[in-house]
């Protein structure tokens, strides 16, 4: 009988290890989806930051070209005035248009240079983005195949266990699995050296041992709990 549960821990430590395998996600996958989310993020700053800045300047170039038909329509006024004091209050509101033509255009000048700036930037993160995309893509496939692989090999053994563990008694069984989850994995020791459990390591007392030995009933390591396994 205990012959047969070493045969179900065999499985049971292969199925835990095709279990940590499966969570393995390779470094290259974790890398790539580190940056697509880097460059995503980079990129909606980046745009936002050059939406702010067309928006300033369309705002800019709105009162230019405001302030320039004003300026036209003050010189224009002063070219009809009826007489030299009108002529000269035309002549003030021309210089004044003037100058905040002249104010906006040196505002509006640097506004553009740093969106050019920031579009080339969002254009060159956008292309490093769509040049990515297909080697994500192709390292997703490839995860989702080696995981599809373990997840065959994991229904093969289990359905290997299961037939096992149905041969053996129930209660054996239940006991070794509840050792088992609380014992890292293995819930049957075997007794190596003639009295040391394979489990902890310790030294068994020889009563235990001859116990074991016999095979009657379950016998379990008074150090660490295990189900205690004598293979002659």
């Amino acid at each position: 009988m205990l012959n047969r549960l070493a045969e179900v821990q065999t499985l049971d430590l292969e199925l835990d290890g095709l279990e940590q395998e499966r969570g393995q996600v390779p470094q290259e996958l974790l890398e790539a989806e580190e940056k697509r989310r880097g460059l995503e993020q980079t990129i909606e700053l980046r745009s936002q930051e050059r939406d702010e800045l067309r928006r300033a300047v369309n705002a800019n170039e709105l009162e230019l070209k405001s302030m320039e038909e004003r300026r036209r329509n003050a010189a224009a006024a002063a070219v009809r005035a009826s007489s030299a004091k009108e002529a000269s209050q035309y002549q003030n509101q021309e210089l004044q248009f003037g100058t905040r033509v002249q104010e906006l255009e040196e505002d509006t000048l640097p506004l553009m240079e740093s969106f050019d700036r920031l579009d080339q930037e969002v254009q060159a993160l956008e292309q490093e983005l769509a040049e990515l995309l297909p080697q994500l893509e192709a390292l997703k496939q490839a995860e989702e195949e080696r995981v599809a692989a373990v997840d065959r090999k994991v229904a093969e053994v289990k359905r290997a266990r299961d037939e096992l563990a149905a041969s053996i008694d129930a209660p054996l069984l239940k006991q070794y699995d509840l050792v088992r989850r609380s014992r890292r994995g293995v819930g049957l020791a075997e007794v190596v050296a003639n009295a040391t459990c394979s489990g902890c390591n310790v030294r068994l007392p020889l009563h235990v041992v001859q116990k074991a030995r016999k095979g009657q009933g379950i016998t379990r390591c008074p150090s660490c709990g295990r189900i205690l396994w004598y293979k002659e």
